[in-house]
């Protein structure tokens, strides 16, 4: 009897042990479907449009889970992987912003001339540097907007009027091309002096109109650090980085600090029929705009701690960022723009990385969309074919089964 006993104990035992955990069976379907996302994508442009290097990544912050899937056949990414986050920079400067607003060390609503508050001191240094066109008139808000009308010296070429070298050219095309010169480390001053010394602008800042302007970021990257007293990396580093342990966040701004570290994703530039490496790049002229290496683990906990008042800045000072205006694309607010069906964050593109990032209030979830390659000229709609895989994930993270 006690024999029996013992055995049908055993038995039960080992029925138990070999249950399927019903938990972590539903997370191993929802990361398999959402695997199929990204490799379903990465093969259209594998098989279809003939791109042998074509990876995609994806990950999700949720209430109770976090999921990172990749589709590189050879070797998968991990969350912890090295890349550049592009213009996801400018969440970092505009919370630096807000920071300081919240601090009373600056207000939002000034003009760009006006006295940093408490001192005899000017927002923006009073030589022919930051002589910009409307300059009485540019806020510290319409620069977060985008609506100062500030000429964009990295995404515009200049004028072929201007009697310049550099006239009709990439400013920092031209710069980096010239002999013995592709580490030349770029600063605010130079930067902002090309728009000021040529008389650059794109419009009046009282116009009411929108324009991307990365120059208008570096006219924000200079008032941080004329009020801090500290280089905007050690700023960010101060205040983001080491309270927030964003441990796998870097600002380079050396035109030497060319390398990422490893373990990193490499990216290709497709263009003309042929592919090449973009890995490596001065990122000197990208401070305050676009400078950041990061990983999909600290852009993604990044956002959802800015988003949910846990960076430093208070939600009264985040919903002000969250106050977007249409544009005809993304509404933009300070730093941050609104992705419907994504929610808040910022897109990111420098050669050759494409990311999409947001966190949203509606459900808690935070996700990160990214490639490691440009299809030339059709960078559209790869960001257009992005944004639809992060939200079919959403639906899959939705599904309860």
């Amino acid at each position: 009897m006690i024999i029996r006993i013992i055995s049908v104990l055993l038995i039960s035992i080992t029925i138990i042990s070999c249950q399927t955990n019903p938990v972590q069976n539903n997370f191993d379907r929802k990361s398999e479907r959402l695997h199929s996302l990204v490799d379903s994508l990465s093969n259209y442009y594998r098989v279809n449009l003939n791109r042998p290097v074509a990876d995609f990544y994806l990950s999700y912050i949720t209430a109770g889970d976090t999921f990172y899937v990749s589709s590189e056949p050879q070797q998968l990414y991990t969350a912890d992987y090295f890349f550049r986050i592009a213009s996801i920079t400018k969440t970092f400067t505009a919370a630096s912003v807000m920071l300081l607003h919240q601090q009373g060390k600056l207000n939002i609503n000034d003009v760009i001339t006006s006295n940093i508050p408490g001192t005899s001191n000017k927002y923006i240094p009073e030589n022919e540097d930051y002589n910009v066109p409307f300059k009485d008139e540019i806020t510290i808000k319409a620069l977060l907007e985008h609506r100062a009308g500030v000429f964009d010296v990295t995404n515009q070429d200049i004028p072929a009027t201007v009697i310049q070298p550099y006239a009709g050219r990439n400013y920092l095309d031209y710069v980096t091309g010239l002999p013995d010169n592709r580490y030349h480390t770029f600063t605010f001053d130079e930067l902002v002096g090309v728009v000021s010394k040529n008389n650059l602008s794109n419009f009046p800042p009282t116009s009411g109109q929108y324009k991307y302007s990365n120059t208008g970021y570096n006219i924000l990257g200079k008032i941080i650090e004329r009020i801090s007293g500290v280089s905007y990396s050690q700023f960010l580093r101060q205040n983001f980085f080491i309270p927030l342990e964003l441990n796998r966040t870097i600002s380079v701004w050396q035109g030497t600090d060319i390398q990422i570290p490893e373990p990193k994703i490499n990216s290709y530039l497709y263009e003309n029929g042929t592919y090449f490496s973009t890995t490596f790049d001065n990122m000197s002229g990208n401070v305050s705009e676009g400078n950041l290496i990061s990983t999909s683990r600290d852009v993604t906990k990044w956002l959802k701690m800015l988003l949910t008042g846990q960076a430093g800045i208070n939600m009264s000072n985040v919903d002000l960022m969250k106050q977007v205006i249409p544009n005809g694309g993304f509404p933009y607010g300070l730093g941050i723009n609104f992705m419907e069906g994504l929610g808040y964050g910022h897109t990111g593109a420098h050669q050759s990385y494409l990311t999409i990032a947001a966190y949203d209030p509606s459900d808690g979830v935070t996700v990160l969309v990214g490639c490691n390659f440009w299809n030339y000229p059709d960078i559209f709609l790869q960001m257009e074919q992005m944004i639809n895989i992060a939200k079919k994930g959403k639906e899959i993270l939705r599904d309860p089964y």
